[in-house]
């Protein structure tokens, strides 16, 4: 048994190491300064490959964690750069005793404040501890899902279109509209901020030309798939996100 596990385990090894060696990272610099510039070059080459998808994921997660990083850092210097987060929230709360007038709202709006503090901090980033470290792992994780959705959604667009392109080139050629996301490498600087729109539009236009070259789709075509895309999965985000919020005001409601 020992020894066809490791048999097993050898073989296993060699094949991830075969998948591994089959992938151009050294190109990625490249592919993506020419995809932000809508050039097709990148997406031919992404279509092309011989896993397309395996490309595209391992691009995503290259992508994710060097914003996950850069975000930690960011909020490490932040942190560094603001007084105690316990200081601020004394000051918050005298602030606010000073401007109510009704005492009992002014320990509601207390309790909720003292409440929701932590999640305030650690969405922010201004304060440290294990979320910090937990970003490292959630926003590649978060960036493969949006892709995937991306993915999938823009290619039954795209075949319902007209187009011939498989699932894999697909994938393939839409993980390179996460290069805007770079910008969110900016945020190592405290007190930056991206504009969410810019990333968007950016995101579209590179989706566009994405299928366009994936399932050679005329441009009116492959800009219809991009954009029905974006808007179908902003449809349900928004409705997932009211679904969140009521669910949250019922459940506040009950306590």
């Amino acid at each position: 048994m020992p020894r066809l596990f490791r048999a097993e385990a050898h073989a296993i090894f060699s094949h991830l190491e075969l998948i591994v060696s089959m992938l151009q990272p050294q190109n990625y610099p490249r592919f993506l300064g020419q995809a932000l510039l809508l050039e097709p070059d990148p997406f031919v080459e992404m279509v092309d490959d011989d896993n397309p998808w395996l490309e595209g994921l391992f691009l995503c997660v290259c992508i994710g964690i060097l914003i996950a990083v850069a975000r930690m850092i960011g909020g490490l210097l932040l942190t560094a750069s603001l007084p105690p987060s316990e200081a601020l929230l004394s000051a918050l709360l005298q602030s606010l005793r000073q401007s109510a007038a009704n005492g009992e709202t002014l320990l509601e709006v207390e309790r909720t404040l003292r409440g929701i503090w932590p999640f305030l901090l650690a969405f922010s980033g201004y304060d440290s501890g294990w979320f910090r470290l937990l970003t490292l792992a959630v926003t590649p994780l978060g960036l493969i899902c949006q892709w995937l959705l991306f993915g999938i959604t823009g290619h039954a667009f795209a075949r319902a279109a007209g187009g011939q392109g498989s699932l894999g080139q697909t994938l393939g050629a839409m993980a390179l509209s996460n290069g805007p996301r770079l910008l969110y490498i900016l945020t190592i600087i405290p007190y930056v901020s991206i504009a969410t729109v810019l990333i968007h539009v950016w995101g579209i236009l590179i989706a566009y030309r994405g299928l366009e070259v994936a399932h050679e789709l005329p441009p009116r075509q492959a800009a219809l798939a991009a954009v029905g895309t974006w808007l179908l999965l902003l449809l349900a985000g928004s409705l997932v996100g009211v679904g969140l919020g009521a669910l949250m005001v019922v459940a506040g409601g009950g306590l």
